[in-house]
């Protein structure tokens, strides 16, 4: 079997990467790598293994005589127009797990999500409205808010409403240089996938219904909540803000009498606990619906620049609970246990055909399927869920 100079370019373009991008990358400079490939001798085996491994794909690709097909490339929501764009390869490698999860769902069961309305609103009267219609309809209520104990509660929560309504929710940690999260709209499987390196649990709520406006509009890609750049994620940061912070419920909320309009950094911390969400959160839709003075969020930006981004968790992993089904409820969430025990329990897929497609091992996915299922409505309101 010979070398396929011609893979090399095929790859690059299918998805859609520069020869800077993936010199980069490796470590070497674009004229380096250039002269590497450009070679009568078929390159070194650690060069191709090198970039098989920054591509996710098999070393044995550059042998064949023409590049299999890909999905197509994801776009990028964090730029000024969305575009395709390089990944880490922990990035690649959870956009596969997300692709693979959607792929083997979708191809052996008969799924029926829930009906949420098409995110076609552009006026910000018009998103505050669709994003609280879909708040009523996933049935989240202001008890349900006011009575999580915290912001970790009240995401799970919304997590487990959101994919009652047939939508994955998926968890990974992947360079956050790569965003916050990801969706990959689907008429059947739609999949949120949010990157638990380094955000809170309120930064994650943000970023949860951010891609569920992404879903609503049957747009794919990688967002960053808080990195807005373009039309689209104005309107997807919007409807985030508007569906948990609810113009017309924000007096069940909080106290509007002992809300100042001129608030301090530690005020924005403690209503944000109150809400349940991230401090930029409430800092910004306390503003938008005249709560607190224009210019404040301004002002807390400038406040956190100096002394570090709360919203940013630094920690690393650790204090998981030992219990793996737990684990696997947090990295696979609820309806991924509901499809996919289905698919066992009627022979559609084997043991082998889960792990395969998701990773999950048999000797710990019985054990999840069925503390899943066992989980009444009031049981989340006790629900403590950490990550792998």
């Amino acid at each position: 079997m010979d070398y396929n100079p011609n893979i090399i370019e095929a790859l690059l373009a299918s998805q859609s990467t520069s020869y800077r991008e993936l010199a980069g990358r490796l470590g070497l400079g674009e004229s380096q790598l250039r002269a590497e490939l450009d070679t009568d001798k078929e390159p070194k085996r650690s060069l191709l293994n090198s970039i098989a491994g920054t591509f996710k794909v098999p070393p044995f690709i550059f042998y064949m005589e023409r590049l299999p097909n890909f999905p197509a490339p994801v776009l990028d929501f964090r730029s000024d127009k969305p575009a395709a764009t390089f990944r880490s390869p922990s990035a690649i490698k959870a956009l596969q797990f997300a692709e693979s999860v959607q792929r083997t769902a979708a191809q052996n069961l008969n799924l029926t999500p829930g009906k949420l309305p098409h995110f076609k609103a552009k006026k910000d009267r018009e998103i505050e409205e669709l994003a609280y219609e879909v708040r009523s309809q996933l049935g989240i209520t202001a008890e349900d808010q006011i009575s999580s104990k915290d912001t970790a509660q009240f995401y799970t929560i919304c997590r487990k409403k959101i994919e009652d309504f047939g939508i994955f929710v998926l968890h990974d940690s992947f360079d956050t240089e790569d965003g916050s999260g990801f969706c990959l709209s689907d008429p059947d499987a739609p999949v949120i996938l949010i990157n638990t390196k380094r955000q809170t649990r309120g930064r994650r709520l943000f970023t949860l219904i951010h891609e569920l406006a992404h879903v609503l509009m049957n747009k794919t890609g990688f967002s960053d909540p808080f990195v807005q750049k373009n039309e689209i994620e104005r309107r997807c940061n919007r409807f985030a803000g508007s569906f948990l912070v609810p113009k017309n419920i924000i007096s069940e909320l909080i106290d509007l009498h002992r809300t100042p309009s001129t608030p301090d950094p530690e005020f924005i911390r403690r209503i944000s606990s109150r809400l349940k969400i991230s401090q930029e959160a409430s800092a910004l839709r306390l503003e938008q619906i005249g709560v607190f003075e224009k210019g404040t969020y301004s002002e807390w930006k400038s406040f956190i620049q100096r002394l570090g981004n709360p919203d940013k968790n630094t920690q690393t992993g650790g204090g998981g609970p030992t219990e793996q089904y737990k684990v696997k409820l947090a990295k696979y969430g609820f309806h991924f246990a509901d499809v996919f025990s289905k698919l066992l329990n009627r022979n559609l897929v084997s043991e082998i055909d889960v792990y395969r497609a998701s990773g999950l091992k048999p000797k710990y996915a019985y054990s999840y399927f069925e503390y899943t299922k066992s989980l009444k409505s009031s049981d989340l309101f006790n629900l403590e869920l950490m990550d792998e």
